[in-house]
């Protein structure tokens, strides 16, 4: 009786698991990728020019030059010194590759940044009417006071 129940929740989980692939698979792709190399993911999410990414960049290099040079002088376990950051960078980047890919595909933001944009456009255009319609007043100005100094 024990198999049977087993059996059957592995296989309700597997169907399960297969059934909603998007549910699961929404920012594997990014944070696979950055655990492999870090800022790779961001750069998949658009986040190339950001402190954190350049942030992860710096200290990817510095832990494998570290790395080399413990490993290349002294070896044994103060290898550990480079390794230890080098890990938690690739850890670092790989999880917020992923909540970054699983934030920009959510359609709630996604609306809400829409609504944003839809926002700053009308706010420009607004400010736009405004800068025009104070030019014309200035240049309605010197005109009548040309005329009135004639």
């Amino acid at each position: 009786m024990n198999r049977k129940l087993t059996s059957l929740a592995i296989i309700f989980l597997m169907i399960f698991a297969f059934s909603t692939p998007s549910v699961f698979a929404t920012g594997l792709k990014e944070g696979a990728s950055s655990l492999l190399l870090p800022t790779t993911g961001q750069a998949m999410n658009d986040q190339l020019g950001q402190t954190k990414t350049k942030v992860m960049a710096g200290v990817e290099v510095a832990a494998v030059t570290t790395v080399a040079i413990l490993g290349g002088v002294v070896g044994g376990p103060v290898v550990w010194v480079g390794l230890g950051p080098l890990l938690a960078n690739h850890i670092w980047s790989a999880t917020d590759a992923y909540k970054n890919a699983k934030y920009n595909k959510d359609p709630l933001v996604q609306e809400q940044m829409t609504e944003g944009q839809r926002m700053l456009e009308l706010s420009r255009q607004r400010r736009y009417e405004r800068e025009q319609a104070y030019r014309s007043d200035v240049r309605s100005r010197l005109d009548q006071a040309a005329i009135e100094d004639k």
